[in-house]
């Protein structure tokens, strides 16, 4: 089954200026297991994104439209 992890993150010097980044999961019938490679792909994005804190993740069934 195909997930769509949606990252929001916020500028660590302006707290409330945010966006969102969404990501493509393949993590067959599971969503535990799909919350898991989310966590570590949204920890991979942050580290090439110093400048972004992560304000939430979450994990949604299908593909976003």
């Amino acid at each position: 089954m195909l997930y769509t992890a949606i990252l929001v993150a916020c500028l660590t010097a302006a707290p409330g200026s945010c966006r969102s980044h969404e990501m493509d999961i393949e993590a067959g019938a599971s969503p535990v297991s799909a919350f898991v490679e989310a966590q570590s792909r949204a920890a991979d994005w942050l580290l090439h994104h110093p400048e972004l804190a992560q304000r939430s993740l979450i994990i949604r069934s299908g593909r976003s439209a």
